[in-house]
């Protein structure tokens, strides 16, 4: 496996990222509470018209030198990890998590674990003092955040909140990262 910046015209390559998953566990957060519930979704794929906006939401922040990282095993795109470049937070010291995604076939075996590392370095890097997260739902996309160390996010962002209100949002302290 190789991790590395990508390129532009890599940027289509997230197409072929097995998104399926089955899911039989929703985070939800309600009276400053997250509350696991029994809740079955069986994931095939990507919906069209969201694939078209993460897709368009990449190349938006690629041409503004947010920091794109993607896994591959020899030319194929097994992951990728997004980066905002526009600090966020009152006291504007907040890089925005802003896509992870492992196709299915590689997970549970690190690949995200090195692309969070990475972006997490690099956000450390850019001065930034925390990561905001607004994550998917599911129990295996929280727990996968929870046992990097995130926490519920102390400062909502609204703008993100507006734009996905059932998401979790989290953060994560990069000073002892």
């Amino acid at each position: 496996m190789n991790f590395r910046s990508i390129e532009r015209n890599e940027i289509e390559k997230i197409r072929n990222l097995d998104r399926s998953e089955i899911i039989d566990q929703i985070y939800y957060y309600k009276n400053d509470e997250l509350i696991l519930v029994d809740e079955h979704h069986d994931i095939s794929g990507w919906e069209p018209k969201n694939l078209e906006e993460i897709v368009s939401n990449l190349y938006f922040n690629y041409d503004r030198k947010a920091t794109i990282y993607g896994a591959f095993e020899d030319t194929k795109m097994i992951g990728l990890v997004a980066l905002d470049s526009e600090f966020i937070g009152k006291n504007n010291d907040t890089l925005l998590l802003d896509f992870l995604h492992v196709d299915k076939s590689y997970r549970k075996i690190g690949v995200g674990d090195t692309l969070f590392e990475m972006i997490a370095k690099k956000a450390k890097e850019l001065g930034a003092k925390k990561l905001y997260i607004s994550a998917t739902p599911t129990k295996n996309t929280i727990q996968f955040y929870f046992n990097r160390g995130c926490e519920l996010t102390e400062e909502l962002n609204n703008k993100l909140y507006e734009l996905e209100p059932e998401d979790i949002h989290l953060q994560f302290d990069l000073s002892n990262f």
